[in-house]
């Protein structure tokens, strides 16, 4: 159960004692916090504002927690500042030390280092601060790294090891990796793509390549700098759980959304030697790449700041062991809960506090066993804030965990069930070098694949032959989908790192491999497809095209609730989703671009169409560039006579006709058909009016007719009410292909030129087909000339997407049910 509190100024000065170092000093952090109206903790949570910062103090991105349990605080432009909370009351001073600009601060023995990413060149670097006399200044400075990062994607956090032996460092994409007396991870990243890859077309991050961001460790004293990971877009921080496992909470890139490639932020599992495989512009690997590690838990958009353990609280068990995560854009402190699964974790999300107009930076456990936070970056006001527990819950600490989390990393794990076992045992024999990996044992058939992973990554072109034939005499009809994926990516790895096919070697693949595409599981799909279209399979391009021309099964993300929680990028968001690219048709593009002319003039229409289709969706800032790089990509490698057919054509940009309807506010759920029956139960006192503007927001009525409004694309729903049960209805709405009416359905149309249209035939006139081409507006009409036709084949597929009501909250839903049933 969760606690609504509503947060306004004189609440605030009730709740929490409010102070700053010049009592007439302005503070714009009072207007900031009138415009927040309410946050939501889970219950026996209270949530107290401590401090408001002045604004000469600055915007206040890093905390920690110094020898005698003051808190110290990093203004991200300025100085570092004492806060001090004695008799009810706190304050902040300023700290006498002589550095500035700090990403991050950590108290750590005797010392307070320190992470300078902001202002001149070439005062950025990692610092060791010291006072010796005990008179409250830092007079010794020892600048123990300089690093060549600057900005919000430079050198961030700081964190000690459990056992206090190392600390270490964090750091973004935009920060040179610097000089290591030892790398965990093997010296051999690249940006290993199979297909050529696109920049990003705003020029973010144009020249920054492999491996992308990073963290390191070192020793206190500043000797022994040791590359842990890499492979980040931008992680600001990152916390120790209770089994002392490493976890880091890396950014999305905002402008990639809609595109296959985005990443949505996520907390990733950081063992010795990873790699999580961020790549410039579109060349971002997918999360299932046997070379690199997935996330423990996806959380969505948003702006990565603050991570802390929740190890020493006073909170409920759960709490203790959860790792929590900030988020700047969303006001979302996320509770992390994680299993143990292998050697590695699964995870559960929990928004543990949310808000409107919070910006969130760090956070640290204090001596109290509250939770303190504060709020900035970015120039924006501050404020210090407190969580604390006072529920019937019990807060005694927990037990220490009894289970040994090792991972091993010996050779014999090479074939293990377990992805970060094979993930470590690879990464083992790679830094052993190649003569390691050649002498290693492979049993298994995934054994067999990762072996040939490590050679080719360490290996020479003198092991092509050997590479080549470990993976060709797998029997491929018997890998699992993991395994499949794997050899997949391990032929990538052999074309990329050793050298294009030969022709022999080009036919023995697509003997084994070419008649398994299409298949019914979407991501060996996708990587059939890639390595298909790299080799140039035969016909290639008709089957793609069949897979683009069925419904896309793209779902609204569970994120989909944030956008109602930043009104100026949950805008972006809020249109995106309203009218979302088809994520999966746009990698089978991302693909055939590379497929070389002639295709057939159906088959150039359907894809050229298919782009002026989705170039009139929404999608993050770099969407329609990405596009157009695509489709230049493509015609280059048509053939002239090609190029002028589709230049004559004259196609335009198709439009949404959906811009203008009501917008659901949310935030929005992955509803269930138990769910939905609950709530069609209780319609009593419903908002029938606002049921309407629902029913458009979640566009029912571009194809169904309620009185003498909307589509007819699907069953008219004048009278349902009368014809369904509540339980009828949410499983059409929920699961609309598990019955599909022939008078509804649409056809899968293959022209003999191996071109094809999902669609709905109208009409048949002279011999022509009449071919409805979208179910939300059946004015879009091509004609087909029967002549052309090889087959038309009825889809199993509903033309009415799925999960259409994911945006509406539990009002909108009741109110949309109300005037739907008219109860």
């Amino acid at each position: 159960m969760r606690h609504v509190s509503r947060l306004t100024l004189s609440s605030l000065l009730l709740i929490g004692t409010v102070f700053s170092a010049d009592p007439e000093a302005p503070s714009t952090a009072q207007k900031t916090l009138e415009k927040t109206d309410q946050f939501e903790v889970p219950e026996g949570f209270i949530v107290e504002q401590m401090y408001q910062v002045p604004e000469e103090f600055g915007s206040w991105v890093a905390l920690t927690k110094m020898a005698n349990g003051d808190l110290a605080a990093a203004d991200q432009y300025g100085g570092i500042y004492r806060v001090i909370h004695e008799e009810g009351a706190t304050r902040a001073e300023r700290l006498e030390i002589a550095l500035e600009g700090a990403h991050a601060i950590l108290w750590h023995g005797d010392s307070l280092y320190v992470t300078v990413s902001e202002g001149d060149r070439d005062k950025k670097g990692i610092y060791r601060a010291r006072d010796l006399d005990g008179n409250g200044s830092f007079e010794k400075i020892d600048k123990l790294r300089a690093h060549q990062g600057g900005g919000e994607h430079s050198a961030h956090s700081l964190v000690p090891s459990p056992d206090g032996k190392w600390i270490y460092l964090i750091a973004g994409n935009m920060t040179p990796l610097l000089e290591f007396d030892q790398s965990l991870m093997p010296r051999v990243w690249a940006e290993d793509q199979l297909l050529p890859r696109n920049p990003d077309g705003r020029g973010h991050a144009r020249n920054i390549m492999a491996p992308g961001g990073w963290i390191a460790r070192f020793q206190p004293d500043g000797s022994q700098w040791e590359l842990v990971a890499a492979g980040f877009r931008n992680p600001f921080d990152m916390a120790f759980n209770e089994d002392g496992e490493l976890f880091a909470y890396d950014a999305d890139m905002e402008w990639d959304l809609g595109m296959p490639w985005y990443r949505p932020t996520r907390l990733n599992h950081v063992i010795p030697g990873a790699e999580f495989g961020w790549r410039n512009g579109t060349g971002k690997w997918p999360k299932y790449y046997e070379d690199s590690l997935g996330a423990v838990v996806e959380f969505g958009p948003g702006s990565p700041t603050g991570v802390v353990s929740g190890k020493g609280t006073a909170f409920p068990a759960k709490y203790q062991r959860a790792i929590f995560c900030f988020d700047w854009t969303f006001a979302t402190i996320y509770a992390a809960h994680l299993t143990p699964d292998g050697a590695s974790y699964r995870g559960e999300r929990e928004e543990f506090f949310t808000a409107s107009g919070f910006p969130l930076t760090d956070a640290v456990v204090g001596d109290d066993g509250a939770m303190y936070f504060a709020t900035g970056g970015r120039r924006t006001a501050s404020a210090l804030w407190r969580i604390r527990y006072a529920g019937a819950e019990d807060v005694s600490p927990v037990a220490p965990p009894t289970r040994k989390h090792v991972i091993a990393s010996d050779s014999e794990k090479l074939g293990s069930k377990d992805r970060v076992e094979r993930f470590a045992s690879r990464t083992a024999l790679e830094n052993a070098g190649a003569d390691a990996v050649r002498a290693a044992k492979a049993g298994t058939a995934m054994a067999k694949i990762n072996r040939a992973i490590a050679l080719s990554r360490v290996g020479g072109k003198e092991d092509r032959s050997e590479i080549f034939h470990a993976l060709i005499d797998l029997n491929w009809a018997q890998l699992n989908v993991v395994e499949k994926l794997a050899w997949l990516r391990a032929c990538d790895l052999m074309f990329i790192r050793l050298g294009e096919p030969s022709a022999e070697e080009r036919s023995r693949i697509l003997t084994k491999i070419d008649a398994s595409f299409p298949t019914e599981e979407s991501r060996v799909n996708a990587e059939l497809c890639r390595l298909l279209c790299y080799l140039q399979a035969p016909k290639i391009v008709e089957r793609t095209l069949q897979q683009m021309a069925e419904p896309d099964s793209t779902q609204l993300p569970d994120w989909a609730r944030l956008v109602t929680r930043n009104k100026g990028y949950g805008s972006t968001l809020a249109k995106t989703l309203r009218d979302a690219p088809p994520v999966e048709d746009l990698h089978f593009a991302y693909c055939l671009r590379v497929v070389k002319g002639p295709w057939t003039k159906g088959q150039r229409r359907q894809l050229m169409e298919w782009y002026a289709m989705v170039e009139g969706k929404e999608g993050g800032k770099s969407y329609a560039l990405f596009l157009e790089r695509m489709r230049t990509d493509t015609l280059d490698n048509a053939t002239e006579d090609e190029r002028k057919m589709i230049e004559s054509w004259g196609l335009k940009v198709v439009r949404s006709p959906f811009a203008n309807l009501p917008v659901a506010q949310g935030p929005g759920r992955d509803w269930t058909i138990e769910e939905v029956v609950e709530v069609a139960d209780n319609l009593e006192g419903a908002d029938k009016k606002n049921g309407k503007k629902m029913f458009q927001a979640a566009l029912c009525m571009a194809c169904h007719r309620v009185g003498s409004e909307g589509g007819s694309a699907g069953p008219d729903l004048t009278t349902v009410s009368g014809r369904f049960s509540a339980e009828d209805l949410a499983t059409a709405i929920i699961e609309p292909s598990k019955e599909v009416s022939d008078q509804y359905e649409f056809s899968l149309i293959t022209r003999k030129d191996g071109s094809t249209v999902y669609g709905q035939v109208l009409d048949e006139k002279d011999l022509v087909l009449i071919v409805a081409t979208s179910a939300l507006d059946l004015t879009q009409t091509i004609e087909i000339e029967r002549g052309e036709v090889a087959k038309i084949e009825p889809s199993a597929i509903s033309p009415m997407p799925p999960g259409l009501i994911t945006s509406l909250n539990k009002k909108e839903l009741r109110d949309m049910l109300a005037w739907l049933l008219q109860k």
